[in-house]
């Protein structure tokens, strides 16, 4: 930009872009930098342009009387005040989103430009909103124009990996990206102070986030929103202040206390972000803007702008959704003051629903033993360890209940306290053992209830569905998902109570999944999906979802769709997604894994394994460690594929079945790849304990896992297993292991084009492999075509095949295999005959050999073949 400014054939720059940006603050950057060699003039428009040289009244001012005499003279006598006040030096006039300009103003501009006084420096929304003079001179080419855009999560972390020369998490890209809203002047910023705390620091081999993103101590950030706002009216800067504080508000309540001027010179100032339905509510654009402005206020002018917004307050505890919530509940702790127990558990709870337990566990703490709220604040602060996965003490704040505190609270509320405290004993050493005795203790209880004078039948039974529920789940985190599949459907569809539905549905997925019905369990996924977000269910229920979802993604193939997903899922996150430890990296780089994708999955297994090794959650690192050492074997990295190997068979902690089971069949796996002795025996035992537990699904990608040298019983049993699945991952192993036994290269054919729809590429070259082999031994020519054309499309996408060919094709001479290169290059025999200087007949003989042996019947069959 400095360049085009420098250049004698241009009169200046256009920055164009949205509200917030960053135009004023890359235009204020260029000044920086041209000082102090150039006179930097502003000039500024207004919304009356019926004033001739209004937007120049502070130098009109200063000519003398007979200066003033006509426009020409005004135009010359001002131009020669303003060579004056440069001094030799070079002139920048800056029009900053000028409302508009009066004619006059705009005749002196542009002549200012066409004498070559002076260079302009414009920022607007849009090159449009210009004076007519100065968009004829853009679209001549005399005027440059740079357009600044924010960036996207995507582009965020390309951006940070080029700059940091390591490649940066997804999450900690994430995190950024929604902190800096992809300005680039604000990431610039806020990556500074990151790295400065060290908040943001190279693990291993990635850039990760260390724990949460503070800006009020940004000294860079901070001086970007003094800036911003010094060119603010002080009622603006009150006002900006104020929603600081408060975070949120109606539009119509917010107009009660500011004039409805301030207010639409904030939005035209792209300040606000405004609801377009509902109450309207009024909010800060930019996340950073308030946490910098209510980091530099103190005590005093928080209580003074808290008297100012007594109104807003007002309203926003007559109507508590998540974000007015949230706000006021900060804007009261921000000055010292408390929180009404009622008002303090709704906001925890809405803080760990936006992932932030910290101020979940700031509003819990407002909550004293006696009050009533007392066990559901303890079921909060219970909730924002495990997000913190600080699992033991989130097992202590449900255990700091006493008996006594439990007995009063109504049945329904007692079994919802139970399941929560099951839930969370999943996760520490030895908890699961415990659950049968919490659970049968609490189903005394209900029965010495349903007894009592009085006793409500409908609570007592639907408290009881809570204790089903927590006894369901167990079955679920063990892998036992047989013994409980059917009672769930039954709950899922024949159940009364809404939110035991949604429960049981949400954990159906992931049983069926296992049990061989994928694609019911997707349907299923679907169907609860908009089911639970109308129901604004508890949070486990989306994680049941998202991870039974995954395992019936991934189990059937449709590892694309999973990525699309999983790869939304990070763009959208908020900026403290880094409490989720990981767990979307290191889902997708599973997926990237089980696709055969090695490269891609080692970049983001690695940010995950960093992840991780921070802040463990429920997978724990293991995973990471073992899809890691499949990927590199899968990439041909044998050294490093051991390291890992080595790092998940000493990584121990408390996890799921299925993430465990993930995590075994990928160091199996990577064992297979590097042909360790008894990886095949050990999948083949996986398997069969499967089979007995009735998980199909599992069972038979074990198998096929197993089956690349597969006895004719393992086959048989391959294909017997694979039939009882469902989807096209289920039908690429059966016609496998019936192509493979019956020897029919045309089956196994139509297993790799299904591979290929799948884009599976890894199992694509298994198949074509063995289609190769067989149709060879049985002098199919036209199938080995086929395979060997597949596997030479392969070679620059699986580094390493699963199996190679162990059978060769026919034997050509050196000259016909020149021959054979050069016809399914397309030439003519007489082309080849002129390059090979050799008669055009002797060209026809050579091709008549090579379709003979080849057993191809036209040119035109060539193509891809290995000999050519």
């Amino acid at each position: 930009m400095i360049e085009a400014l420098g250049d004698p054939s241009l009169y200046g720059v256009v920055v164009v872009g949205a509200p917030g940006v960053g135009k004023a603050t890359f235009a204020r950057s260029v000044e920086a930098r041209l000082t102090p060699r150039t006179h930097v003039l502003h000039l500024h428009g207004s919304t009356d342009v019926t004033t001739p040289f209004g937007a120049l009244a502070h130098l009109l001012a200063r000519l003398p009387i007979d200066a003033a005499d006509s426009p020409g003279a005004i135009i010359h006598g001002i131009s020669h005040l303003i060579s004056s006040d440069a001094a030799g030096r070079e002139v920048l006039l800056v029009l900053s989103e000028l409302p508009a300009l009066d004619t006059m103003s705009t005749a002196l501009l542009v002549h200012l430009l066409i004498s070559g006084t002076a260079k302009v420096l414009v920022t607007v929304r849009q090159a449009t909103d210009m004076p007519e003079d100065l968009v004829r001179l853009l679209k001549d080419g005399l005027l440059d124009e740079v357009e600044l855009q924010v960036f996207s999560r995507a582009e965020v972390a390309k951006l940070l990996s080029g700059v940091l020369g390591k490649r940066v998490t997804a999450t900690a890209a994430s995190a950024l990206h929604a902190s800096s809203g992809g300005n680039p002047l604000v990431l610039q910023a806020i990556v500074t102070e990151q790295l400065r705390s060290g908040n943001l620091h190279l693990a291993g081999q990635v850039w990760a986030m260390k724990g949460e993103i503070h800006l009020s101590s940004a000294e860079v950030l901070t001086d970007l929103v003094r800036s911003r706002l010094a060119r603010e009216s002080p009622a603006v800067r009150e006002a900006l202040e104020l929603l600081a504080l408060i975070r949120t508000a109606p539009l119509a309540v917010l107009l009660d206390v500011l004039e409805p001027e301030v207010v639409a010179e904030m939005e035209w100032s792209g300040y606000l972000r405004i609801e377009a339905s509902g109450a309207r509510r009024v909010a800060l654009r930019d996340e950073y803007m308030g946490e910098v402005i209510r980091g530099w206020m103190d005590l005093p002018r928080r209580n003074e702008l808290r008297r100012l917004a007594a109104g807003v307050i007002g309203s926003i505890t007559r109507d508590l959704d998540a974000e007015a919530l949230l706000g006021f509940a900060s804007s009261t702790l921000n000055v010292r003051e408390t929180l009404e127990p009622g008002v303090a558990l709704a906001a925890a709870t809405a803080a760990n629903r936006q992932f932030d337990p910290w101020f979940a566990l700031e509003c819990a703490r407002q909550i004293g033993r006696e009050d009533k709220e007392w066990v559901a604040a303890a079921q909060q602060r219970c909730v924002s360890h495990v997000i913190l996965a600080e699992h033991e003490a989130a097992v202590a704040a449900l255990k700091d209940v006493a008996p006594e505190q439990l007995r009063r609270l109504p049945a329904y509320d007692y079994a919802d306290y139970v399941q929560e405290l099951c839930s969370a004993l999943l996760w520490i050493p030895g908890g699961h053992l415990q659950i049968p005795g919490v659970i049968a203790e609490a189903g005394e209880d209900l029965s010495r209830r349903s007894q009592e004078a009085g006793a409500d039948a409908t609570e007592i039974e639907r408290a009881c569905g809570l204790l089903r529920l927590a006894s369901f789940e167990l079955h679920v985190h063990q892998g036992e998902y047989a013994e409980v599949a059917e009672a769930l459907e039954q709950e899922y569809r024949d159940g009364v109570d809404l939110q035991q539905r949604l429960s049981c549905g949400s954990l159906l997925i992931m049983a069926w999944a296992v049990l061989g019905r994928e694609m019911e369990a997707i349907e299923l996924a679907r169907e609860l999906r908009h089911k639970i977000q109308r129901a604004k269910a508890q949070p486990r229920l989306h994680n049941w979802l998202s991870e039974g979802l995954f395992a019936a993604l991934l189990c059937s193939g449709q590892w694309e769709e999973l990525a699309r997903m999983l790869t939304a899922t990070l763009d959208q996150q908020p900026k403290n997604i880094h409490y989720l430890g990981g767990a979307a990296e290191l889902a997708l780089g599973v997926s990237y894994t089980y696709a055969g994708r090695a490269s891609v999955a080692i970049d983001t297994l690695l940010g995950a394994q960093a992840q991780l090794e921070i802040r463990r959650n429920y997978y724990g690192p293991v995973l990471a460690y073992s899809a890691l050492a499949f990927a590199y074997a899968q990439a041909g990295d044998v050294k490093e594929s051991r390291t890992f190997l080595e790092l998940a068979e000493k990584g121990q902690g408390e996890t799921a079945w299925f993430p465990a089971w993930m995590a075994e069949f990928c160091v199996k796996m990577a064992r297979r790849w590097l042909k360790d002795p008894g990886a095949k025996q050990s999948l083949i035992e996986s398997a069969n304990r499967d089979l007995a537990k009735g998980r199909i699904t599992t069972a038979s990608i074990s198998l096929f896992g197993a089956t690349v040298h597969g006895t004719e019983e393992e086959l048989l049993l391959l294909e017997q297993v694979s039939s009882r699945r469902q989807g096209k991952m289920a039908a690429v192993n059966r016609m496998v292991a019936e192509g493979t036994r019956k020897k029919d290269p045309k089956t196994l054919l139509l297993a790799a084009s299904v591979a290929q729809e799948l884009k599976l590429d890894a199992v694509e070259s298994r198949c074509a492999v063995l289609a190769l082999d067989i149709a060879r031994e049985a002098g199919d020519s036209a199938s080995a075509r086929l395979a060997q054309q597949r596997l030479d499309r392969l070679v620059g996408t699986v580094p390493v095949l699963p199996l190679t060919p162990h059978t060769f094709g026919p034997e050509l001479t050196e000259r016909e295999r020149q021959v054979a290169k050069m016809a399914s290059q397309g030439l003519s025999n007489k082309e080849v005959a002129n390059q090979l200087q050799v008669s055009v007949r002797t060209v026809e003989g050579h091709l008549y050999q090579i379709f003979t042996k080849m057993g191809i019947s036209s040119r035109s069959e060539l193509e891809g073949t290995a000999q050519s």
